[in-house]
């Protein structure tokens, strides 16, 4: 959502990032979901990314203004995602700081509070799924798990790593799998990784796990920058290949981050298809 924002000529500056959109430029948002799910998208995540209090008050809005303001961003963000009639609406929610800078995690308290309040809103927006993406710090991880183990909606929880064993943080994935079992996540992901690093932690990732699992990785060729630019991004014959072994090792979700449009959701679309007619 945010690279194709940012493709449609927004400027998306931090610390809301795309959060604003939603109620500034609502219309732009609607038709970005509209075209994925023209394009074969069966499940939207909502524009939620940075939609939390604690962000709002880093962009200087006083604490009762940025619970508002935050909260009104993201019902408005699951009424545009809703619009476009998908099988699926996720919730999106993030890491409370810069998901590339895990060692940027602010701390025990704020992130109770910033995980907890925004997945009770989702609640009472009524989305279907809870999508935790881009989580790269175990005891972040902790936490956000913590605030949805009273829910009965399901929970996809997606990762991203420094390497085959190890989260961005450096922890371990031992760990995180052992943690996703008690929590009973009902999907574990791996997103906004390079391809090259996709390829790297798939294979052990899926052995140690073995529930149901997803893959969308980001279309860089370098590490993604914290303002979503992207300078250099895989060619769409290489991105073919690429989703057609993924598809071969059977993911429940598949798709793509940052640097995607949804002309890669329509390939997507046409592998799923196939495979599916065989």
């Amino acid at each position: 959502m945010g690279t194709e924002l940012m493709a449609r000529g927004l400027k998306l500056s931090l610390p809301l990032w795309s959060a604003e959109t939603n109620l500034i430029d609502p219309e732009i948002v609607s038709a970005v979901h509209s075209d994925y799910v023209s394009a074969g998208a069966d499940v939207l995540t909502t524009n939620t990314f940075r939609t939390t209090t604690w962000t709002y008050r880093k962009a200087n809005y006083s604490p009762k203004r940025a619970s508002e303001r935050a909260k009104s961003s993201l019902m408005k963000a699951v009424e545009l995602a809703r619009s476009a009639n998908p099988k699926t609406v996720a919730g999106a929610l993030t890491s409370i700081e810069d998901c590339y800078k895990p060692e940027t995690f602010p701390g025990k308290g704020v992130a109770e509070d910033t995980y907890g309040e925004t997945v009770e809103w989702f609640m009472e927006a009524g989305i279907d799924v809870v999508l935790f993406e881009t989580m790269g710090h175990l005891d972040e991880i902790e936490i956000a798990l913590h605030s949805v183990e009273n829910h009965t909606t399901d929970t996809w929880f997606s990762l991203i790593v420094k390497d085959k064993d190890h989260l961005l943080s450096g922890h371990g994935l031992a760990d995180v799998y052992n943690l996703a079992r008690n929590k009973n996540v009902d999907c574990l992901l791996l997103n906004c990784n390079t391809i090259d690093k996709t390829d790297q932690a798939l294979e052990n990732f899926i052995d140690i796990w073995k529930g149901d699992w997803g893959v969308y990785p980001n279309l860089g060729l370098s590490e993604p920058e914290p303002d979503g630019k992207m300078e250099e991004k895989v060619n769409n014959q290489s991105f073919d290949k690429t989703i057609s072994r993924y598809l071969k090792l059977g993911p429940k979700i598949i798709g793509s981050c940052c640097g995607s449009a949804p002309g890669h959701t329509e390939l997507i679309r046409s592998r799923v298809d196939r495979i599916l007619k065989e």
